[in-house]
């Protein structure tokens, strides 16, 4: 997985995915071919239905944009729908410049007079309603009233309305009639299968920029989503989401910072890093040892944290240097390296530094520095009793 796991993870099933990223899985391609095939009937009215979260946006994104290429298309969001938004929406997207402002009336009849024009012409404009089943009654009634709209016996406008299931309760309301005599289709959208959910999973991610697919998805883990999920899209997006969060979350708490010593390029040694002091120094008893005549017996400390390393220089005679920048006291970032005579330092394995660590971290160094002596003092006793032992 990479360090950027929620970033990825957005990019491939977010709300604000890449549109690039979809996968046509059986029952959406259906629907395309139902969605095609009706807007170039007669009655050129097309009814698509699903449950949240079953990819209805999705699709008639897609469609609109297909057929955008040879007719003039609107689509408009049915949440919350009143009149006169219906009408500027579609004004806006349709292209007409609007000399209106304010008047309903005439607002509409530039409509119904753009629509006949285009219908005359020999394409009907298209409007694409989402979540239609959500828009207000006046709204449905408007949409009812442009759809009887006729353009030398043909009808002026093309609808697709999209919602859930209760949008067929909808369009059997007396105020529909005109819808209904235009003999809509329907067509229910199904949920993916099993194999199409791993497929769903795994191409989305490798699009999204993520590596082994297959690592991050098991069959297993497929398997299980697709029961949480029901095999809707939407629901599978959420899911799919959580998991590669936990799997970061879980690889953080595995890894550990590490220190890698090199000298003219050969690894000499390699420490993994706990959370606790480590004192860096030429004397045999430093935790880190570098055995470098530029070195002090006592030359630096890291503090380790959780989630964070401080580099201290320990008033050291030669000084400590981080990419090459002579420092006192630093929070080191990941793949910084520490030059202490002829021997680089490299860090490794930190995670980014959120801005409340580092204030946390600043205040706290301050004892640290304080308690150096007591540092200086413990090493020493520890030598003496060493030096006993021998």
């Amino acid at each position: 997985m990479q360090a950027h796991d929620s970033t990825l993870s957005s990019r491939a099933f977010g709300e604000r995915a890449d549109e690039g990223l979809v996968v046509a899985y059986q029952s959406h391609q259906d629907a395309l071919r139902f969605l095609a095939s009706s807007l170039s009937q007669a009655n050129g009215v097309a009814i698509l239905r699903g449950p949240n979260g079953s990819g209805k946006t999705t699709i008639i994104k897609e469609q609109s944009a297909w057929s955008g290429r040879d007719a003039s298309v609107a689509l408009v969001d049915g949440k919350h729908l009143a009149p006169r938004r219906l009408v500027t929406d579609m004004l806006a997207q349709f292209g007409v410049g609007t000399t209106a402002a304010g008047d309903d009336q005439l607002l509409l009849q530039q409509l119904s007079n753009f629509l006949s024009q285009q219908a005359r012409g020999g394409q009907a404009p298209i409007l694409f309603v989402d979540d239609a089943d959500r828009a207000t009654s006046s709204a449905l009634r408007l949409l009812n009233w442009l759809a009887a709209l006729d353009a030398r016996g043909s009808f002026a406008l093309r609808i697709v309305l999209a919602g859930k299931d209760k949008l067929a309760d909808v369009l059997r309301d007396d105020g529909m009639r005109n819808l209904a005599r235009r003999h809509p289709a329907t067509y229910t959208l199904n949920p993916l299968a099993e194999q199409e959910t791993m497929i769903y999973l795994r191409t989305r991610l490798i699009a999204a920029g993520g590596e082994r697919s297959e690592r991050v998805f098991p069959l297993d883990i497929c398997a299980q989503l697709h029961v949480r999920s029901g095999g809707w899209p939407g629901r599978l997006n959420t899911l799919a989401i959580e998991v590669m969060e936990r799997i970061a979350e879980l690889k953080s708490a595995r890894s550990r910072p590490r220190i890698l010593v090199t000298r003219e390029g050969d690894t000499v040694a390699e420490h993994e890093l706990t959370d606790r002091e480590y004192v860096i120094g030429r004397n045999e008893l430093a935790d880190i040892i570098v055995e470098d005549t530029y070195v002090s017996k006592i030359h630096a400390m890291l503090k380790v944290y959780s989630n964070a390393v401080v580099l201290l220089d320990l008033n050291s005679t030669n000084g400590t240097t981080v990419n090459s920048r002579v420092v006192q006291k630093t929070i080191l970032r990941n793949n910084d390296v520490i030059t202490l005579g002829h021997y680089k330092l490299k860090i490794e394995g930190l995670p980014a530094l959120s801005p409340e660590m580092d204030e946390k971290i600043t205040a706290s160094d301050t004892m640290t520095m304080q308690n150096l002596q007591d540092i200086r003092r413990a090493r020493a006793r520890r030598t003496i009793k060493a030096l006993k032992h021998q």
